[in-house]
């Protein structure tokens, strides 16, 4: 744990994470940033070993993020490239923070998404209306000829709704979660239609 790492109490940094995570999403405030403020919240002085410790949780968690980026279902890159054949332009809103994303041009979604807007990047975040509309601005599309897909984290797929998009539960990797977390999941996209597969969205915008 980070906390663990450098010393300091695992509850103060914790909380401090939540705390900062409206600040995280919709600002340029990273992971190092929150580091820095635990320790001098908890009275630990700054000094040249405590900042490498900084630098090295910092690289360690952007290395993680980037590598999940890398590493995307082949299923989904599938269906990403049917749909750009089919004349579908793509577009991705992610409420992430600076360092999460840093390995985004190294992604292979990259290369297949039309526009990007990132939450930390733009200033606002799922579910405010407004990074919806961005979205669609960019892609040149009305938000009432959209689709949006999403596990529904961040109340995105009722935000997207309530702009006129068409939203869908992307349920296929939300069964490999934890029972307790799977269940939240599927409650929290109650009443919008599930795909469990990402082919299934090719098949409902077929019908």
């Amino acid at each position: 744990m980070p906390a663990d790492r450098l010393g300091i109490d695992r509850g103060l940094f914790d909380s401090l994470w939540r705390a900062r995570k409206h600040e995280r999403m919709t600002r340029r405030l990273a992971f190092e940033d929150v580091l820095a403020e635990a320790c001098v919240r908890s009275g630990c002085r700054p000094g040249a070993e405590v900042r490498a410790r900084i630098e090295e949780l910092a690289a360690e968690r952007t290395a993680a993020k980037a590598s999940v980026l890398r590493c995307v279902d082949p299923a989904v890159l599938h269906t990403l490239d049917q749909l750009a054949r089919a004349g579908f332009r793509l577009g991705l809103v992610s409420n992430c923070s600076v360092e999460e994303v840093e390995g985004w041009p190294s992604s292979p979604l990259a290369r297949r998404i039309d526009s990007v807007v990132f939450s930390y990047d733009v200033g606002v975040a799922k579910p405010d209306p407004a990074v919806y509309l961005l979205a669609c601005e960019r892609l040149g599309v009305p938000a009432e000829a959209c689709v949006f897909v999403g596990d529904g984290g961040s109340d995105e797929l009722a935000g997207a709704a309530a702009v006129g998009m068409r939203a869908f539960a992307a349920r296929w990797h939300v069964n490999r979660w934890p029972t307790e977390v799977r269940r939240k999941a599927v409650a929290r996209t109650q009443g919008f239609p599930a795909l469990t597969a990402p082919a299934d969205l090719l098949a409902a915008l077929a019908g």
